[in-house]
């Protein structure tokens, strides 16, 4: 059974509790000021699913919370049809992760009514008060020794010259900072400020306040488990090697070697025996154990490089772009956490990362 299908299995299990438990504070909620509650009541629109399980695990249960995008569609690829384009005129508000990483919000983010929570809205973690990592396990590499790579060991070489990759080039900048539990908190800082505008109750604004702090700690006790479970892969392991520059932030967290392999080869049809030599030789001087694939099934490119290179492919693919078809923002780092950790010899107790998807999904019932 794949991790996904036993954190699935779990979270339901655990579903009849949290609605029991959600069905008690919203009654607790309504009973603080029933009539101001309703009056207070607003429509928001969330354009990534991401951002709607943000969204929806902050806002108070009589508000309305639209998930503009559905999970299957791609937001580096979204074209705004006119039914969605009325849902984000009509919205009290529109929550998006910004034009880095949805394209098509280019003329929407200049608007009052929009709230960016993505990259440009918050400052990134430098783990500057992460000291106790490294007593975890976590490596003190770092990416200064890579020529193409800028301070923070993101990659600042763009691939707008690759046709059918211009989809992931973020002009310079990596969008994916929800790969760092820390960076959540901040994104839900953002969120609740801005919800609280629109309460004039005090009672109410407190209610936001509560739910934040849930919020927050069910991510600092994400963190704290990524932290554990990555503890356990032996140090010289820890090298995640995927399509896309997407994983950076969780490498800079835990520590990890962060390798794209869009940062050697433009797209599949690009294997030249130049660029075959120097990623070959890349993988061996960083003891690569596995390729992570995105998507089922691996695309060419990660299939060619895996015979080349005779370094096997990961069972499960790991979720770089946002969340899978089932679950909450929880579930997918448990996902991507236990894949990476077992893949690269490390132990996954994935029963506790079950239990922090279950409270995070408690929030949205």
């Amino acid at each position: 059974m794949s991790i996904f299908k036993r954190i699935f299995s779990s979270y339901i299990s655990h579903k009849k509790v949290s609605i029991r438990n959600s069905l008690i504070a919203s009654a607790a909620l309504f009973s603080i000021n029933t009539n101001g509650a309703f009056a207070a009541s607003k429509n928001y629109v969330a354009v990534e699913p991401l951002t709607c399980d943000i969204v929806k695990s902050i806002a108070l249960p009589s508000d309305e919370v639209i998930c503009l995008v559905d999970r299957k569609q791609d937001v580096h690829d979204l074209k705004i049809s006119p039914k969605q384009a009325r849902l984000l005129k009509k919205a009290d508000k529109v929550f998006t992760l910004g034009t880095e990483m949805t394209p098509a919000m280019r003329n929407w983010v200049k608007r009052n009514s929009t709230v960016v929570l993505g990259v440009s809205a918050i400052d990134i973690d430098d783990h500057s008060d992460h000291d106790d990592h490294d007593d975890h396990g976590h490596s003190a590499k770092k990416h200064d020794d890579h020529d193409d790579h800028d301070d923070h060991g993101h990659s600042a070489k763009k691939h707008d010259d690759h046709d059918d990759h211009d989809h992931h080039d973020h002009g310079g900048v990596d969008p994916h900072v929800w790969h760092d539990p820390h960076n959540i908190i901040k994104m839900g800082k953002v969120v609740s400020k801005s919800l609280k505008k629109d309460v004039p109750e005090r009672k109410l604004r407190k209610a936001i306040s509560n739910r934040l702090k849930t919020f927050d700690k069910t991510l600092e006790d994400l963190d704290k488990w990524i932290v554990k479970q990555v503890s356990t892969i032996p140090s010289s392991n820890r090298v995640i090697v995927s399509k896309h520059k997407a994983m950076d932030y969780y490498g800079d967290a835990f520590g990890f070697e962060t390798i794209s392999l869009l940062d050697f080869f433009g797209h599949s049809s690009s294997l030249r025996p130049q660029n075959i030599s120097k990623v070959l030789n890349e993988l061996k001087e960083e003891n690569v154990k596995v390729i992570f694939k995105e998507q089922e099934p691996a695309s060419k490119l990660v299939n060619n490089l895996s015979k080349q290179s005779s370094i096997p492919l990961s069972s499960n693919q790991i979720f770089v772009d946002g969340l899978m078809m089932e679950g909450n923002t929880i579930t997918v780092a448990v996902h991507n956490t236990c894949t990476i950790v077992n893949e690269l010899g490390g132990s996954c107790d994935e029963t506790t990362g079950f239990d922090l998807a279950s409270n995070w999904g408690s929030l949205n019932q």
